[in-house]
């Protein structure tokens, strides 16, 4: 095909292309955004709606005076404009961060990128696991074999690194808030025209967005992924498809940050990918050679971080091409494989960490489309400064598709990844709405210049109205930004209301408690499973940690653990509290079966926990069991550590659950066997406490317990393990 032909067919397309999504885009609103689109107008209704009339007034006298108020967005120079607006982005985001977030995480998967963070300032990859590691809990982290680690993919974590080594990672988002800044007007100024001022809309719009303070304000990888995307997508433009300067060291950008988001995040790497696939291959038909060999140059330089990637997880699981998060999954979830994309049996079947069940068919079509209104409810509430602006995209689509050209061409690409992303996040189950549509943020950027580009061709069409048309653009200019103002004034309640809650640290009330300079030298008991995540910084090192804050998993349990912190206050944390723990000298170990869930080390059945209720409305000592669902023959093994002074001769006790379908179990610690045919059957249901002798020495050891004539359908359920000095 002759570059002319490619280059026709390639219009055409896009053209084609933007007209459906703009048609779709159309119809969804018309259909599931009228409610919110009717609150943005309402929301105009009385002192507000005043304020943009007066706007519109006084930019219409202005233009009459000849001070058109949109030269003011022209006026400052290029590098100025860039400049400030990156002050803007960076400060506006350090505000968000401590006014809506409170300055403290929320979102379970924000304390898991933060142990990540933390872990890697301390030079590691992974924490060592702590002596009697099931009162150190993060969300979306394990326990594995003695490492302890957060799933998520290293990208941001090695990012919000740099943060937590200085002190400041709540600056990280917004400093990389304050980057796409700079990404963005370069890549408005190539696809919207080198006039500066279509870029400089575009700012102003990104600007002017809850759904960008939101996300600087948080903890989550998706500004570094829309950052790294709008970087790929630009450096592969300018290195490989469009001509110009420097195309060799752009193309090396555009891989390298394509690979990084391989690296922060896979489905949006994929999706960039997608949305640059027609273009790239369109530059490879018209030349050949030189485009290949760019391309080339790109694919060499995002490969290291994909390797990097690949050994990181064959560090953490033993195999490169199984994630952390399989892994964790497979010890969480019956369902090894439930946190996957796509449709069918066991897809989404996540109730312990997600809690949902699509039934027996899976998740399917239909939810994917409930998914996806609701995500795109909070893409319309939320992404642009007035809610009514969200038509602007479409109308720059539809613009655009008229005029053709390489305009259309190049408007393709925004849409494209529009669609990849909501078509791409309609195959994953969870909806993830919090920091608004968060999984849509990757394609957000880039729509903003679709709404620049029909801001501007609504300035041409405007130019054509002759001797009014000064006025009107005039009133115009100066009530765009009156409306992006009244409208993010109106929809603040409801963002405090979205993303301002922090219910888990009490708004940070607690976690400020808790820094009280008086508790340096404390052990802390807390009722929570959020607290000691948010506070722990360094995991690698638990006692560096002043104070020392852990779960509370009972009396008993807590009383043992004290003991290894002799030089500690034990105190249990009770609101903003804190109240003296009396802890016996001689309080043995133990271990409380709910908190050893999940298993790292299983075979031949599932555990998970069991509470009274499921397990015959027996009495279990911290309200919950470790219970193991039999396949057949089994075996589970389980940590547990030996205080020092305790070491020697003991007895290991072995609170279990007695009951009709129990099997016999034979027991071991770090392979020398113990006990061996025990009956933990019997007629009705109660708790009773197996008492064996062992010697121990100081340390961790692995207690396992295997049935080896187990069948199908029998439960074995342990209330807690206690270590007992003998005398």
């Amino acid at each position: 095909m002759s570059e002319g032909r490619a280059t026709r067919v390639a219009t055409g397309a896009a053209r084609i292309g933007l007209g459906v999504v703009a048609a779709a885009g159309a119809v969804g609103l018309a259909v599931g955004a009228r409610g919110p689109i009717g609150d943005g107008l309402g929301a105009l209704v009385g002192w507000r709606g005043l304020v943009v009339a007066a706007a519109l007034v006084v930019g219409a006298g202005a233009a009459w005076r000849g001070w058109p108020i949109g030269r003011a967005l022209a006026w400052p120079p290029r590098r100025w404009f860039i400049a400030g607006a990156m002050i803007v982005a960076l400060a506006s985001g350090v505000w968000a961060h401590r006014v809506i977030a409170k300055g403290v995480p929320d979102v379970p998967d924000e304390l898991g990128y933060l142990h990540t963070a933390r872990t890697f300032a301390q030079g590691h990859l992974t924490a060592p696991s702590p002596p009697a590691q099931e009162f150190y809990y993060v969300s979306w982290g394990l326990h594995d074999h003695d490492r302890w680690y957060a799933v998520f993919p290293p990208g941001y974590g090695a990012t919000l690194a740099i943060g937590v080594a200085v002190g400041a990672p709540g600056w990280i988002n917004p400093l990389l808030g304050a980057a796409l800044v700079l990404v963005l007007f370069l890549l408005a100024e190539h696809l919207l025209g080198r006039d500066h001022l279509g870029a400089r809309i575009a700012i102003v719009l990104y600007l002017a967005s809850w759904f960008r303070l939101m996300n600087a304000a948080s903890f989550m990888a998706h500004p570094l992924a829309a950052l790294l995307g709008a970087l790929a997508v630009l450096g592969l433009l300018r290195g490989v498809v469009w001509p110009g300067e420097h195309r060799a060291r752009w193309a090396g950008v555009g891989g390298a940050a394509l690979g990084a988001l391989v690296a922060t995040r896979q489905l949006d790497a994929v999706i960039v990918a997608f949305a640059l696939a027609p273009a790239i291959v369109l530059a490879l038909v018209r030349a050949p050679r030189a485009a290949a060999r760019r391309f080339a140059l790109a694919v060499a330089c995002g490969l290291p971080l994909v390797a990097g990637y690949l050994a990181y997880n064959r560090a953490l699981t033993g195999a490169a091409m199984v994630t952390p998060q399989e892994r964790f999954m497979a010890q969480k979830e019956r369902r090894a494989d439930c946190f996957r994309l796509g449709f069918g049996p066991g897809v989404g079947e996540c109730p312990i960490t997600q809690g949902t069940h699509f039934g027996k068919d899976g998740f399917a079509p239909k939810h994917a489309v409930a998914n996806s209104r609701r995500r795109l409810d909070a893409w319309v509430r939320y992404a642009w400064g007035w809610t009514p602006l969200v038509l602007l995209p479409l109308l720059g689509l539809i613009a655009v598709a008229i005029r053709g050209g390489a305009a259309a061409r190049r408007l393709a690409l925004p849409a494209a990844l529009f669609v990849g992303t909501v078509g791409g996040y309609g195959l994953f189950f969870y909806h993830g709405v919090i920091y608004g549509p968060r999984f849509y943020y990757l394609a957000w950027p880039l729509a903003v210049l679709a709404s620049a580009a029909a801001i501007r061709e609504l300035g041409l069409a405007v130019a054509r109205l002759g001797r009014r048309g000064p006025l009107v653009a005039g009133g115009l200019a100066a009530a765009l930004p009156a409306l992006l103002v009244v409208g993010l004034h109106a929809a603040w309640p409801a963002v405090k209301q979205h993303a301002g809650r922090r219910p888990r640290t009490g708004d940070g009330k607690l976690v400020k408690a808790l820094a009280d300079p008086a508790l340096r030298d404390a052990l802390v008991f807390v009722d929570s499973m959020t607290l000691p995540a948010t506070v722990t910084d360094d995991p690698v090192h638990p006692a560096r940690n002043r104070p020392l804050v852990v779960k509370s998993l009972g009396d008993a349990a807590d009383a043992g653990f004290a003991r290894l912190f002799p030089d500690r206050r034990p105190l249990r944390m009770l609101g903003a509290r804190f109240v003296p723990l009396a802890v016996a000298p001689d309080a043995p170990m133990r271990h409380e079966g709910g908190a050893l869930y999940p298993l790292d080390d299983f075979r031949g059945g599932f555990g998970d926990r069991g509470t009274s209720p499921g397990l015959g409305r027996v009495e279990l000592s911290a309200g919950a069991a470790l219970r193991f669902a039999l396949d057949g023959p089994a075996r589970f093994s389980v940590p547990i550590w030996v205080i020092a002074v305790d070491a020697g001769p003991m007895t290991v006790a072995l609170a279990v659950v007695r009951h009709p379908g129990s099997p016999a179990i034979d027991v071991t610690i770090d392979g020398v066997a113990i006990a061996t045919g025990l009956v933990t059957a019997a007629p009705g249901w109660a708790v009773e406490r197996i008492e064996l002798p062992a010697e121990l020495t100081p340390g961790r050891h692995r207690l396992a317990i295997a049935a080896p004539t187990g069948r199908r359908g029998e439960v074995f359920a342990l209330d807690h393990v206690e270590l007992v000095p003998r005398r």
